[in-house]
């Protein structure tokens, strides 16, 4: 842009052209004859005695720190309707945006220009760039609060995973584990796989779950291709479980399972280091231990819970028999059944409290979901590529657009470019996508334009 443009654009800008005409007259205005002019004509007012006509262009001049006169630097005041453009090409400009944050693009720009309201105006800006939204993610990711699972039956609900592959295989070829954990209880089940195939699992579940313990009234899984599997439905429908499974890349939905599996990987590795293709002989032993362990909350271990007894071990052995009762064989279902029931309303109270704060800890910084139908969004999918770095993958994908909030935790969405795909997800993995751009005056043309004119 040629400085008669420049001159032009200032003389139209109803914020500019009152400041400008007096500049040019050598007169400033006493401050009531501006008083009822716009927020920016009194502060470029303020600044008057900083500004300076040079080609019939207003700019002001900005002192260096250290008071020299040959470090002083002109700023030109930028119009409003320029300051979209020039912000977004200086943001944008390989080799002098490059799409850094607020406070560098900002920085950059004050060499070169200054305008009332500068800053607000390049915060807005920056934070409506799709490419930074994309590729950096929000400052502060989405968190809504925690929606609990209420267990209140034995048996209710079983937590099952996979962990693995381990390596290396054992001895006898297994490569993965089975997690199954009851959820009102905490029991542990835990088998080893020579493959995560549906039907290896489902084998695993009817002979080490469903034929001890019975068939459960739900399921929950993650989004593992085993458990989506044709087969393994089938296998619900004939023992009528409800099957639930978890939003993908949302593992704490989970967590009881997940949270096991990572303590059977601490024991593993404590107990293999001298045995590490001999580990499926260690698990019985793991589990064991655990469902021997009271637990933090109601201080009942798995065992007691699930059996109305404490749970003998070889250490106990020392201790010798307990003392026989001649009378009890004929009460002993009464008070199993007594025991039982005092054990499990224990723990189910103890476990509401114990939830509760859980969620109270966990609900700090969460907020009510953001977003409503129809927003566009960034969907949060970390994945690796395979002769491509991670580091140099984008972790956010879309833009997506909300069909509709299921819930409170989950959301139904789709590609905008592809409708077909359809995705539901938990709304912590969703990021505002910023709205197309209008702006008449972005384009090559006008960013060109502007890198001339300050050269």
């Amino acid at each position: 842009m040629s400085p008669i443009d420049i001159r032009k654009a200032q003389l139209l800008d109803p914020d500019i052209m009152p400041i400008m005409i007096a500049v040019q007259d050598q007169r400033k205005p006493e401050f009531q004859e501006i008083a009822e002019n716009s927020n920016k004509t009194r502060s470029l007012w303020f600044q008057f005695n900083s500004l300076v006509l040079e080609g019939g262009v207003l700019y002001r001049k900005f002192e260096h720190p250290s008071g020299l006169k040959e470090k002083e630097e002109l700023q030109l005041i930028l119009p409003s309707k320029l300051v979209k453009t020039t912000v977004k090409t200086y943001h944008e400009q390989l080799g002098v945006g490059n799409h850094f944050g607020v406070t560098k693009t900002l920085a950059y720009l004050k060499r070169f220009f200054w305008w009332p309201g500068m800053f607000e105006d390049t915060y807005e800006i920056v934070s409506q760039c799709k490419i930074c939204a994309k590729y950096k993610g929000p400052k502060q990711h989405t968190k809504v609060p925690l929606k609990l699972f209420q267990e209140g039956v034995l048996h209710g609900r079983w937590h099952v995973d996979i962990c693995g592959p381990i390596n290396p295989k054992s001895k006898e070829g297994h490569e993965y584990i089975l997690v199954a954990v009851e959820a009102f209880s905490g029991w542990p089940v835990v088998v080893p796989l020579y493959k995560q195939t549906a039907d290896e699992i489902a084998q695993a579940l009817i002979t080490h779950v469903f034929s001890i313990f019975g068939a459960p009234q739900s399921l929950l899984t993650d989004q593992g291709k085993a458990f989506d599997s044709t087969l393994f439905q089938e296998i619900m429908e004939l023992y009528q479980i409800k099957k639930l499974r978890t939003t993908a890349f949302h593992p704490a939905t989970n967590g009881k399972a997940e949270r096991w599996i990572k303590t059977l990987k601490q024991h593993l590795m404590m107990l293999v280091e001298q045995d590490r293709d001999n580990w499926p002989k260690y698990l019985p032993f793991i589990a064991q231990a655990y469902r021997n362990l009271p637990h933090s909350s109601h201080k009942f271990s798995p065992y007691e819970v699930m059996f109305g007894a404490a749970m003998r071990s070889p250490l106990d052995a020392d201790r010798g028999s307990p003392p026989k009762n001649m009378d009890m064989h004929k009460l002993y279902p009464m008070w199993v059944r007594k025991t039982m029931q005092d054990i499990h309303e224990v723990v189910a109270n103890m476990n509401k409290k114990a939830a509760k704060r859980m969620k109270a800890y966990y609900d700090r910084n969460a907020t009510l979901s953001p977003f409503a139908e129809g927003d566009l969004v960034y969907l949060y999918y970390p994945r690796r590529v395979k002769g491509i770095s991670a580091k140099l993958i984008t972790r956010w994908e879309g833009p997506y657009r909300i069909i509709n909030l299921i819930n409170e935790c989950n959301a139904r969405i789709e590609r905008v470019d592809n409708p077909n795909k359809r995705l539901i997800v938990h709304i912590d993995r969703l990021a505002r996508c910023p709205e197309e751009e209008t702006d008449v005056n972005k384009g090559d043309d006008m960013r060109n334009a502007w890198l001339l004119f300050i050269e």
